[in-house]
């Protein structure tokens, strides 16, 4: 073999190897400290892009279980009040029964009354003051961006043998989906109707339901009138019960939808993980190897270099 010193081969070829074993141990320590396998798209090109749509969908899945259960919230608040709201009106229905009886003057019709006018003032102020995040959910605001139903609206719906639906397309719609649809409201995948109520529709309410034409009126007379108006607080009773079961089956739908993305979610986030994340175990095993061939590797290149010292013995 031939003795040089100009072109030391051993020094380049462990040079070569020390080099290619420190860019190793900075891909495993760098993995080791961020704890992702794919740090960036050279580690693993398609497995990057795989876990960048996974990633995607996670988020959006998340924000989706979010916003379901923020309609449920919604869907709460409205039944909660509805619930006050219809005990208003059965007691209304009370008093309008109560003031048909004879055993029961004008007077006494006219206290009832009373009563009568205050709990309908006060179905008013529930609709106007039952909000969620500032947004009437009892009576329509052209601020809240959705419509509702009327009260005959939904007697009808119920009176022709139809459940009340996700209401209507341009009603309020709660997007449990991540991603979008093309066709907003219309057959949509992503997204669940719910139906609301105008309170202001039922007729229950109006000032011109009373329990007696007038303090001097005849018995007969003050009888038909408080029989009209506990015909009338009937009907609204009917709106309330159809729209509370519509919000009662609302509820439950949205429970089993928070449910199902969360199983969706958790599912994604493994096979995401599966993919994107670093093996510790594999990769601290990795990093005894790479500061094990580091230090052989630059004894090596110490020890080629010396081998140029050998061709001085020659000239001695």
């Amino acid at each position: 073999m031939a003795m040089g010193i100009n072109t030391n081969m051993g020094a380049i070829n462990a040079n070569r190897i020390l080099d290619q074993t420190s860019r190793a141990q900075e891909t495993t320590m760098e993995r080791l400290t961020s704890g992702l396998r794919i740090n960036r798209s050279a580690d693993d090109a398609a497995g990057l892009a795989v876990t960048t749509g996974m990633k995607t969908q996670t988020i959006g899945t998340e924000m989706a279980i979010r916003n379901a259960n923020d309609g449920i919230g919604l869907v709460q608040t409205v039944d909660g009040a509805s619930e006050e709201v219809t005990n208003m009106m059965q007691r209304m229905r009370e008093l309008g029964i109560q003031s048909m009886n004879g055993t029961y003057n004008n007077d006494n019709r006219q206290q009832m009354q009373v009563e009568f006018r205050q709990l309908q003032l006060e179905i008013d102020r529930v609709a106007d003051t039952t909000k969620f995040n500032g947004m009437s959910v009892m009576t329509t605001v052209s601020a809240n961006g959705f419509a509702m139903l009327s009260a005959g609206a939904v007697n009808q719906a119920a009176a022709s043998g139809f459940v009340v639906q996700q209401g209507l397309a341009s009603g309020l719609q709660l997007q449990v989906g991540w991603e979008t649809d093309t066709d907003w409201g219309k057959a949509s995948v992503n997204t669940i109707g719910v139906a609301l109520m105008d309170f202001k529709t039922l007729s229950a309410r109006s000032e011109t339901v009373k329990l007696l034409a007038g303090v001097s009126a005849s018995f007969a007379a003050n009888v038909s009138v408080a029989r009209g108006a506990v015909a009338i607080i009937d009907a609204g009773l009917s709106a309330m019960k159809t729209m509370r079961s519509h919000w009662g089956a609302v509820q439950n739908r949205l429970d089993y939808t928070v449910s199902n993305l969360q199983n969706v979610n958790e599912n994604i986030e493994g096979a995401r993980a599966r993919i994107e994340d670093a093996d510790f175990a594999k990769e601290s095993a990795e990093l005894a190897r790479t500061q094990v061939l580091q230090q052989a590797g630059q004894t090596m290149l110490s020890q080629a270099n010396q081998q140029s010292q050998q061709v001085l013995s020659l000239l001695q």
